[in-house]
């Protein structure tokens, strides 16, 4: 094919009037260029719909300015069930994740931290919790990290693994088959400190791609993503810096933003993140 206009045969040139009802007449012609017989059935299809449309207004109100007799009733809502931390002191909520595995038995791990800066009392409370939601009354199982959580997230491969990202920085790991008898879960693992983040961790996600199903990703205000294997705890795989712009050579560097939130959705994107800024931008 000659692609100049419309896509003709290379033998026919569209400049020349002769050649182009030479090749129309051939195509009328031509019982075998199911093309124009096609083209023929969708227009008759289509002027026969236009054609109805004009004839009926599929979007005429035909009772206006009747009021309806029965009244539908309003849409509301009510609280169900409270899930309320059982300690006295009050902390925020900071993350609340679904458990991945479909069950009549519904559950939800909730962390819980005081995130005002320097506004953490001495005895504040660490613990965070998995909450079953047919028993509101108390927790299932309760997390003691060394630093209250700011969030957390399911394994996607193994339900029972759950990464929660610390105030303090740090990454812990929990299993939690690993319980003491009284439902206190500690961390099997946790990340060392000098090698994490500076800052609260604000957003982690486990790496799906990967068929261990042992690596996670983790973010902070102190303006850094890291990829961690919860096998290899002393040291992260890889550090990425959130930055405004790329580093030119000579030019001026970059601004560092601090990560605030992190998303991930393997079906839509297996080796992209999104991280939400302090400054406002999406990553």
């Amino acid at each position: 094919m000659k692609h100049t206009i419309g896509g003709w045969p290379k033998e026919y040139d569209p400049t020349e009037p002769l050649e182009v009802l030479k090749y129309q007449k051939k195509l009328l012609r031509d019982p075998l260029l199911s093309y124009a017989s096609a083209t023929r059935d969708l227009v008759s299809n289509a002027e026969k719909s236009i054609k109805q449309n004009n004839e009926i207004d599929l979007f005429e109100e035909y009772f206006a300015g009747e009021s309806p007799e029965h009244l539908s009733e309003t849409i509301s809502t009510k609280t169900m069930m409270i899930f309320k931390d059982p300690n006295n002191i009050k902390r925020a909520a900071t993350k609340i994740i679904w458990h991945p595995e479909a069950s009549s038995d519904a559950r939800i791990g909730v962390s819980y931290a005081q995130l005002r800066f320097q506004q953490m009392p001495i005895n504040m409370p660490k613990k965070s919790y998995i909450w079953n939601l047919n028993n509101p009354n108390a927790p299932e199982k309760t997390l003691e990290p060394p630093s209250p959580l700011c969030t957390m997230s399911f394994n996607h491969k193994n339900f029972d693994i759950v990464v929660g990202g610390a105030y303090n920085g740090a990454l812990s790991f929990f299993d939690l088959r690993r319980g003491h008898s009284s439902g206190v879960i500690k961390p099997t693992d946790t990340t060392v400190l000098e090698k994490s983040h500076h800052d609260p961790v604000y957003g982690v996600q486990w790496f799906t791609p990967q068929k261990l199903g042992t690596e996670c990703i983790s973010t902070s205000t102190d303006g850094r993503l890291i990829w961690w294997d919860m096998k290899k705890t002393s040291e992260p795989i890889e550090v990425l810096m959130l930055t405004d712009s790329n580093q030119v050579p000579g030019g001026p560097a970059p601004k560092i933003l601090g990560g605030t939130c992190l998303d991930y959705n393997a079906e839509a994107a297996p080796m992209k993140y999104m991280v939400g800024t302090e400054q406002g931008y999406v990553i």
